[in-house]
């Protein structure tokens, strides 16, 4: 009898360990919305509408971006944006902004900054991030020229 009483406190025991683990991973950050990997590690959940606000320093002070609208897809810890609106530097359904998140948010990020005149390839700049308002807000500082704001509708 009592052996068979130990299974079922085991089963419950692990369970409750379980459950914790990914409440304390998930309020760790304190993400309203998080993605949980095959590999057990909670990250950020992306997908979306977001607004996006842009805006120029250093040698592109002269740049103000207009109100954009893009939809992140997520794929595993991999993301791009894509957007809604277009601009005279990029046209509506090209991808603006691309990264790979891990437990921490961002490990990289990128933004689209322009195309070669010459050859037409993508230039993509590196950018600093910053995670708010429980995942919800992330502001990207891309090399010395643009600043993004991206806020989940």
């Amino acid at each position: 009898m009592k052996r068979m009483l130990k299974a079922p406190v085991i089963v419950f025991v692990l369970l409750i360990t379980f459950v914790s683990v990914g409440f304390a991973q998930m309020s760790e950050k304190g993400w309203d919305k998080t993605v949980t990997l095959s590999s057990g590690e909670v990250i950020l959940d992306m997908s979306g509408e977001w607004d996006q606000a842009g805006e120029g320093y250093g040698i592109f002070s002269w740049f103000k971006g207009s109100p954009e609208i893009v939809t992140i897809t997520q794929e595993g810890n991999k993301f791009t944006a894509i957007k809604q609106i277009g601009s005279k530097w990029v046209p509506a359904g090209a991808e603006t902004i691309k990264g790979e998140l891990d437990k921490d948010g961002f490990k990289v990020v990128y933004s689209y900054i322009g195309s070669r005149a010459m050859d037409g390839n993508f230039d993509w700049e590196e950018c600093k991030s910053e995670i708010s308002e429980n995942g919800n807000k992330v502001d990207l500082d891309c090399g010395e020229r643009i600043k993004t704001t991206l806020t989940r509708k």
